[in-house]
């Protein structure tokens, strides 16, 4: 990938939570934002620098002509807008052949909190003690995440990487402040561990030009 100020991004679930401000944060940046969406219409955003066309992951066989020519695809589409967590993963898995037809795109997908470890290979999803304080409803969700990880990992794509949050993420302020970490789980002294949606979209947008993690999963939180 060109290792450039500016990018063309193409950005799946820009109306989400997290995506809407990951993709406020790609414009101000300066980036160049193609918006795929199952119904463009939802996107109240306009901005010179932001296309917005009719996308749908599940479709594989349009994917490899719209990532073609772009420098990075971001996918913050999310478990909770309508996906089972069966097509959650089809998602994920149709836009890794899809990169492997386009092997020069860098991919930067959302992850799950869950996936971050609380001691070395134990990860929160795989720990019963932390598991059992999570509401049943929950879980499919969770082990979907781990899941899709996982086909990255063993995907043979080079350019991939799996941006797990903290164990809390919520709308807040952008502060710019904030700490990284691999696979263990970021949090404070007395054991929080919180980011914002504002920061976390700093944090992913930062990591497009940085290109620290490529290649392996990464973490955030105060």
């Amino acid at each position: 990938m060109k290792n450039q100020k500016f990018m063309k991004i193409l950005l799946f679930g820009g109306t989400g939570n997290i995506g809407q401000r990951i993709l406020k944060e790609a414009l101000e940046k300066g980036h160049e934002v193609t918006a795929a969406q199952r119904k463009p219409g939802a996107l109240a955003l306009s901005h010179p620098n932001l296309t917005a066309i009719k996308s749908d992951l599940l479709s594989e066989v349009e994917l490899p002509s719209i990532i073609a020519g772009k420098d990075v695809v971001i996918a913050a589409i999310s478990l909770y807008a309508g996906l089972t967590p069966e097509q959650f993963k089809k998602a994920h898995q149709n836009l890794i052949n899809a990169l492997k037809k386009n092997p020069q795109t860098r991919i930067i997908a959302v992850g799950g909190g869950t996936n971050n470890e609380v001691a070395p290979g134990l990860r929160m999803l795989d720990d019963a003690n932390v598991m059992k304080n999570i509401p049943d409803e929950y879980k499919p969700s969770i082990f979907a995440h781990g899941e899709v990880q996982k086909l990255y990992e063993n995907s043979g794509l080079k350019n991939w990487t799996y941006f797990n949050p903290a164990a809390m993420i919520q709308a807040g302020e952008r502060t710019g402040r904030f700490r990284l970490g691999t696979t263990t789980l970021v949090a404070d002294d007395n054991g929080a561990s919180n980011i914002s949606f504002e920061d976390y979209a700093v944090a992913l947008v930062d990591e497009i030009k940085n290109q620290q993690f490529i290649g392996r999963p990464f973490t955030i939180g105060y």
